[in-house]
């Protein structure tokens, strides 16, 4: 079952009615519909969102990955228990979606300045990150690893380094997703300190070389704030603050 038409015929014949569908799309007749699952019509984004918004049929069913019988019921039956369990905060300031994140998961490649430009080769991080169907993320060559959080505007990737418990934060723009190359900003510490670093980078589809990564990020003074230490010191001297 590799066609959208297949699978759009296994659910007439399995979910709902084609009169139903019908008058969901707005067509006259059942008439346009018997073409599309016969594939003589097309079927498009528009037909496969209106499948989700009035019978609950993940779209992601007709993503080309999806080929049997068994992972369509699947996932017509997650989507419709997740439609059903009560929405915690955690839901409502992150939600489920399903769109943004088929254009978000597999791999990607960031650049990013390191804290100390001579612990990178060329001065410049790559970290190959991949994103796996179950939301969790880790990176290469290091082995990071973390889950990917959806927002309704920005979203997260939280990872925990590989040899220690510190978090690393990676927020960005969801509507930049789909041009396959954006901006983001990480909270992290510094190498093996306590002291934190806030950073831009970028992460791509494609994989750039150092001399062009660092051209698209600019000067490295630009794209970096650290702790001030200085602050730091005013806290310790005023109570018992842990380093």
């Amino acid at each position: 079952m590799y066609y959208k038409w297949e699978k759009l015929d296994y659910l007439l014949n399995n979910y709902m009615s084609a009169t139903d569908v019908a008058s969901a799309f707005g067509f006259k007749s059942d008439a346009m519909l018997t073409k599309m699952r016969r594939g003589q019509s097309n079927i498009t984004t528009l037909h496969i969102d209106g499948l989700e918004k009035y019978f609950n049929i993940p779209t992601n069913i007709f993503d080309d990955e999806v080929t049997s019988e068994q992972e369509i019921n699947k996932l017509i039956k997650l989507h419709k228990e997740n439609k059903l369990r009560p929405k915690s905060l955690r839901s409502k300031v992150f939600p489920n979606d399903e769109k943004l994140f088929n254009k978000l998961k597999g791999t990607w490649y960031g650049y990013v300045y390191p804290s100390n430009p001579a612990s990178a080769e060329h001065g410049i991080w790559e970290v190959k990150t991949i994103i796996a169907d179950d939301y969790s993320v880790v990176d290469e060559p290091w082995g990071n690893a973390g889950y990917v959080m959806l927002g309704k505007n920005e979203s997260l990737i939280v990872k925990e380094s590989y040899d220690h418990n510190d978090l690393t934060v990676i927020r960005f723009s969801n509507r930049q997703v789909p041009s396959e190359i954006f901006r983001f900003v990480i909270v992290s510490n510094q190498n093996h300190t306590l002291y934190e670093m806030v950073n831009f980078g970028f992460f791509s589809r494609k994989q750039y070389s150092p001399e062009e990564a660092k051209e698209i990020l600019g000067e490295r003074e630009n794209k970096q704030l650290k702790l001030d230490l200085d602050f730091n010191e005013r806290l310790i001297k005023r109570t018992i603050v842990p380093q």
